[in-house]
């Protein structure tokens, strides 16, 4: 049987860059910018260390669990199957909120050239037709990712050095942090406000340790690829907001997508429009990646993590996990409509927000006291930058989570049985293949 090739070094940073550079550095500088001003450029750097410290909490982690799961494996392991299950199930809700919030994100950008359009209807719509493609499977998606991935190096390249020639001084006047009223929060509250919606813009590096048992050499590979990684989205989220500010001074909060009316100043007119595609192409890839999976998550905490109904990893005929999709897409359409790109940003910062504690909580019981305590404080500071509503819901989220675990919690002896039973299936199939070869 032919192995699986492993992911090198080379490909774990492209793929953690693919993961992390998203929507929002593009769609959501204005709001930081309306939160806290020119200091938005300090909250990306305050983020950015805070993320790096969390980073190296889930480096420590993964050097003593090199199997694929991350945060959720870090929590069982550590602390047992209750605590494992919530963590799971948030890294699965995680990616679920992650492509409600990446939908909004690409029709938010699409109202900037099409303001009258529908944008639930349409979301609704391609969640749907996302769930039914991953339902037959599909060999596109490493391609795809490849291809988003090149788009969204060429975007940013493009952006940095064609409007690197509008930053004007001026635009960066302002008054003190703490005295300051902005448009919207101002003082110390706007920039805790912006410091947690920065958060945003790093979560997806959470998804590289789910994938540990892919990689050459997790132990060694992860811990640098991670750290590099962290570095290079810092830097490129910090030179296009401070391009985006000297560019566009106060009319940063005047645009649905600021990069986008930056970039129409050199190239004129056209440059809405062409920004605002490549920006949705380069989104699209993460919500495909995402759409496939997602319902993996749910699959492999059902199989071997979690009290997870193990008919949820029960594949169909084209060997795709069903009821996982289903849920997926479901609760996918549930978030999507629960508010706007904003709101969704916000949800998506709380969900990982749990990881962080949890993997925070993990590296103080296995003695590294510096990282955990760090990333634990780190963590609870993101608590005072998250909306009422936000808390709300997830909190709400998490509630419901602990009534589900105690209804569908599942008898061991039972899951050894189902377990077996499936291990047997599994090698009759492939005596089977092996016969008719």
């Amino acid at each position: 049987m032919k192995e699986n090739k492993l992911l090198s070094p080379a490909a774990i940073f492209l793929l953690g860059v693919n993961s992390i550079i998203g929507s929002g550095i593009f769609l959501l500088s204005g709001k930081i910018y309306e939160d806290a001003g020119i200091w938005s450029l300090l909250a990306i750097l305050c983020a950015g260390l805070s993320i790096f410290v969390i980073a190296f909490a889930y480096a420590n982690m993964s050097k003593i669990y090199s199997k694929n799961g991350g945060a959720f494996v870090y929590a069982k392991e550590t602390f047992g199957r209750f605590p494992g299950f919530i963590v799971g199930m948030v890294t699965w809700l995680l990616g679920t909120v992650t492509l409600a919030t990446e939908v909004s994100a690409s029709l938010t950008a699409m109202k900037m050239i099409l303001p009258n359009l529908n944008s639930r209807l349409i979301g609704i719509i391609i969640i749907l037709a996302l769930g039914i493609i991953s339902y037959f499977g599909s060999s596109i998606i490493a391609g795809l990712d490849n291809l988003t991935s090149f788009v969204k190096i060429v975007l940013v390249l493009v952006f940095i050095f064609t409007c690197l020639w509008l930053v004007r001084g001026l635009n960066f006047s302002s008054p003190n942090l703490l005295t300051a009223s902005s448009a919207n929060l101002g003082g110390f509250k706007g920039f805790l406000s912006a410091y947690g919606t920065v958060f945003f813009f790093f979560t997806g590096f959470s998804f590289l340790p789910v994938n540990a048992e892919k990689m050459k050499n997790p132990a060694k590979n992860l811990p640098k690829m991670m750290s590099l990684v962290m570095l290079t989205c810092l830097a490129v989220y910090l030179i296009i907001q401070t391009i985006t500010i000297g560019a566009l001074g106060p009319e940063l909060t005047k645009t649905l997508v600021p990069a986008a009316t930056a970039f129409s100043k050199i190239v004129g007119s056209i440059g809405i429009p062409l920004f605002v595609v490549g920006i949705c192409f380069s989104i699209f890839g993460v919500i495909v990646a995402t759409t496939f999976n997602t319902p993996k998550i749910l699959a492999s905490l059902a199989q071997a993590h979690e009290d997870v109904p193990m008919f949820v990893s029960k594949n169909n005929r084209f060997g795709t996990p069903t009821w996982a999709i289903i849920l997926t897409t479901v609760c996918g359409i549930a978030l999507f409509l629960s508010g706007n790109y904003v709101f969704l940003s916000g949800l998506t910062v709380f969900m990982s927000f749990v990881q962080y504690l949890s993997t925070g909580l993990a590296n103080i019981k296995k003695k590294f006291l510096l990282i955990g305590i760090g990333s634990v404080l780190f963590s609870l500071v993101l608590l005072t930058s998250f909306t009422l509503s936000v808390l709300i819901l997830g909190l709400g989220i998490l509630i419901l989570l602990v009534m589900i675990y105690f209804v569908v919690k599942l008898d061991d002896d039972e899951r050894e049985k189902w377990l077996k039973e499936h291990q047997e299936k599994s090698k009759g199939a492939d005596v089977n293949t092996v016969k008719r070869l």
